[in-house]
């Protein structure tokens, strides 16, 4: 009864090893740090979106000033030369005003002009952050893909360890099942071994009377740690791969 416990407590510490490998593969520096480049880049992206709209914006303003002053511009113009003989005081008005549209509209047609250029700038920088985010972007997957191969693996482990699991929890007595999975609910690690009459867990001193229990297959615990005790005689005969050191990248 006792070294089943102990083959699914086995597995049940690959399981979690495992998990915690896939967690690793799954957040290691390179997904993380390539996460983070590709977010930075999208904000930048963004920021120049907007720099770009608030442009287009004042050229459409600009523009518009521009239309109306070509409106009153022309009511002078047409004023001007259909009534040449009125007083000389509003016709030296009329084309005091004419004069400060004219220098006006010269401000305005340049500002047009340079607002366009810097538009123009902005979709250059635009294309060539659009173009490195690619790159940066196939990169990340490339990196994600590596990862999902070896977190596939150690699915494929859990899997096979899981299958072993319920296979020996079949041919356990339920009663006693029923106590190491409340245990299991605290703490992975349910089972203690002896040695050296301590329990290997804490040290505390194993009467030679419990000893001797646990070697006729009674289910006893440590009474300082509380965990189930068992007499090593052989090696759980579960899967036991080596769960490997992983990194991001293949060396």
């Amino acid at each position: 009864m006792h070294d089943k416990l102990v083959r699914i407590q086995k597995g049940y510490i690959l399981i979690d090893r495992a998990n915690q490998h896939i967690d690793m593969l799954a957040k290691c520096k390179d997904i993380v740090d390539g996460r983070k480049k590709l977010d930075d880049l999208k904000k930048e992206q963004e920021s120049i979106r907007l720099s770009i709209n608030e442009l287009k914006n004042r050229i459409v303003k600009s523009q518009e000033k521009l239309k109306e002053s070509e409106v009153e511009l022309n009511k002078i113009i047409k004023y001007i030369y259909s009534n040449s003989r009125k007083r000389v005081e509003t016709l030296t008005q009329k084309n005091e005003r004419k004069e400060e549209i004219l220098k006006q509209r010269q401000v305005l047609e340049k500002e047009v002009m340079d607002l366009f250029i810097m538009v123009d700038s902005l979709k250059d920088k635009m294309n060539h952050q659009k173009l490195i985010y690619n790159d940066e972007e196939k990169e990340y997957l490339r990196v994600i893909t590596n990862q999902n191969h070896k977190i596939v693996k150690f699915e494929e482990k859990i899997s096979s360890t899981e299958k072993s699991i319920r296979r020996i929890r079949k041919s356990i007595d339920s009663e006693v099942l029923s106590i190491y999975d409340k245990k299991r609910q605290k703490n992975i690690m349910v089972m203690s071994r002896i040695e050296d009459g301590k329990c290997y867990n804490c040290g505390q001193e194993i009467s030679d009377e419990d000893i001797e229990k646990v070697g006729d297959g009674e289910i006893m615990e440590c009474p300082n740690c509380e965990r189930i005790l068992y007499i090593l005689q052989e090696e759980p005969d579960l899967p036991q791969e080596e769960l490997a050191q992983v990194k991001c990248k293949e060396d």
